[in-house]
């Protein structure tokens, strides 16, 4: 009987690549609208490597908006990645991997901001389905950088 090793999911860690926030008035929020978009980006060249754009907006009904980028690095340590394995991981684990990093990021970004907003908590977040893949530029590739998109 062989016994085969079973993929691996390596996480290498999250980059918070563009923060951006504006307050119109300084008092607590107490409902707070949260979008979240997550894209993968699938490197044609290696393919063990991934990488998960996860976009998030937060809205406090016209007293604040912090939008924010965050990119999350992934390997999938195997000789053997066939491209249902690839899928189960991207779309059960990472997201569910990174977007607590997420969450901590924004909790104490926005308990440093002092009586602007106080401390915000987001619940967490469950995403089902196939996540959409994202394709960056042909100069993001050549320059090897993460793949950036504004957030609007």
């Amino acid at each position: 009987m062989e016994i085969k090793d079973q993929p691996k999911l390596r996480f290498h860690g999250v980059d918070i690549i563009n923060v951006n926030f504006i307050s119109t008035s300084f008092k607590k929020q107490s409902k707070v609208d949260i979008e979240v978009e997550p894209q993968v980006f699938l490197p044609v060249d290696q393919p063990n490597i991934f990488k998960i754009i996860m976009k998030v907006n937060l809205k406090g009904e016209e007293h604040f908006r912090l939008d924010l980028v965050a990119v999350g690095n992934f390997e999938i340590s195997s000789d053997e990645v066939t491209e249902e394995i690839r899928k189960t991981l991207i779309n059960a684990n990472a997201t569910a991997i990174m977007f607590p990093y997420i969450r901590a990021f924004i909790a104490t970004f926005t308990a440093n901001l002092g009586h602007t907003t106080g401390a915000i908590d987001i619940p967490t977040k469950f995403f089902k389905g196939n996540i959409k893949e994202f394709n960056p530029s042909a100069e993001e590739i050549l320059l090897n950088k993460p793949a950036q998109q504004s957030v609007e």
